[in-house]
């Protein structure tokens, strides 16, 4: 049995082993994607507080905002907690062309862009019903339809970000792309290998193979008395090259085997179908189904909405929220949908959804992250677990580590490979010799 879990270690090593390097290379550059964006543009997210002075109302700032840009069409906004945070407006510029991922239409999972993260977007357009959507994209979120993205066809509308001092109304920077260049190239590389469809089968095959390389090799790794299990977890330095290679593939191969296992599996729920149906079954739950919008007591202006009341509802509904949303509604009857994080531990991810009267500012009801399915609950949570988002920086710094420990895997096990067939070769000239 040792000998098939070897063979099918080696075959589908060399199978993956090259995808798997640059899928673990591309990975390195966006676990702190976030962070990185945030020192190189600071003047985008935080301001100097003035003593004494209040911050502007959502209609002082927008009434500045489109007074500026009057052809700009305000999609929603973005509030933080703290202070020194600028407020950041979603809008659609007119002129401006569709940003699009690079090569290719992205499939599958997207991006749950603005979910806690710099410079994301802030709620769309509410579109009259909310709960079915994008699995990656979060429950609780305004809007309606697969996949989340792209006005028609019942998805809400996606624009540029500009962020507003909060104090003065300046605008202090746009951001017409929701990633900067490298993280872009970056993340096609990770997801799709810059070839489009052909890229993502290829990824979602890797990280298949993956599940299977882990599980041989730990099989493999297991010591076959207790005397040989110092052995198997440390490298022994002052061995030769060939020993120090072995030790570092099967040492670092055993601490990194669960954290490897986890995010190869929820790669491959993120890029199957199948995988997250199969996610659903296994926790006896459905999809959640889409539950109406509430509408307003009495239609109104789309001028004469009460933004700012319905900001200071969901302030008091959501009081420990690092961040507030609040979007446009879609119609004249429609209520304006407030959205926070989920106060779940480990949840944040996910968003709660207050919706208030446009008029009088009068809660209408609720839409709570907690009331989802276990299965659309822990489809939403595949995305920061195999980012390491899920806990914040330690759980990034973690993802950091095992991700670079795997880049030595593919290395180590050809060289591995190697010097084994080396000495099957110059055992069987030996026999030969005799």
């Amino acid at each position: 049995m040792k000998i098939l879990f070897r063979r099918l270690h080696l075959y589908l090593a060399f199978a993956a082993g090259l995808v798997f390097f640059v899928q673990c290379l591309s990975g390195t550059v966006l676990v702190f994607e976030e962070e990185i964006t945030r020192a190189l543009y600071p003047a985008r997210y935080t301001v100097a507080v003035p003593a004494g002075q209040p911050r502007l109302s959502l209609a002082d700032l927008s009434q500045r905002f489109q007074q500026a840009n009057p052809k700009y069409k305000i999609l929603g906004y973005k509030v933080y907690a703290d202070p020194a945070r600028t407020v950041e407006v979603t809008f659609k510029d007119p002129n401006a062309r569709p940003e699009g991922p690079p090569g290719g239409r992205m499939g599958g999972e997207g991006r749950p862009r603005g979910e806690g993260r710099q410079g994301g977007d802030g709620p769309r357009r509410g579109e009259g019903q909310v709960g079915k959507e994008s699995p990656e994209r979060g429950e609780g979120r305004m809007g309606g339809g697969p996949g989340g993205r792209g006005p028609g066809k019942g998805r809400p509308e996606r624009g540029s970000t500009a962020f507003l001092n909060p104090y003065t109304g300046q605008v202090t920077a746009t951001q017409s792309q929701q990633q900067l260049p490298l993280f872009k190239w970056a993340e096609d590389l990770h997801r799709r290998l810059l070839a489009g469809e052909v890229g993502k089968a290829l990824t979602g095959l890797s990280a298949l193979f993956i599940l299977v390389i882990t599980a041989t090799g730990i099989v493999l790794w297991w010591p076959k008395t207790p005397h040989m299990l110092a052995g198997h977890l440390r490298v022994k330095w002052s061995a030769s090259a060939k020993r120090i290679n072995h030790d570092l593939h099967l040492a670092l191969g055993f601490y990194c085997s669960l954290f490897l296992f986890g995010i190869a599996l929820t790669g491959v729920i993120m890029s199957y179908q199948w995988a997250t149906k199969s996610l659903f079954t296994l926790t006896g739950s459905q999809p959640t189904a889409p539950l109406a919008a509430p509408k307003s007591a009495a239609p109104g202006s789309s001028r004469a909405v009460a933004y700012d009341a319905a900001l200071q509802a969901g302030q008091r509904a959501f009081a420990c929220a690092e961040f507030w949303r609040v979007g446009i509604p879609r119609d004249s009857a429609a209520a304006v949908p407030v959205a926070a994080p989920s106060t779940l531990a480990l949840r944040h991810n996910g968003l709660d959804t207050l919706f208030v009267d446009r008029t009088t500012g009068a809660a209408l009801g609720q839409h709570l992250y907690a009331r989802q399915s276990a299965g659309a609950q822990l489809r939403r949570l595949a995305k920061p677990l195999h980012t390491g988002a899920i806990g914040g920086l330690w759980t990034k710094l973690l993802a950091l580590v095992v991700t670079l420990c795997s880049l030595t895997f593919p290395i180590t096990g050809t060289v591995l490979w190697w010097n084994r067939t080396r000495k099957q070769r110059q055992r069987g000239k030996r026999l030969v010799a005799a």
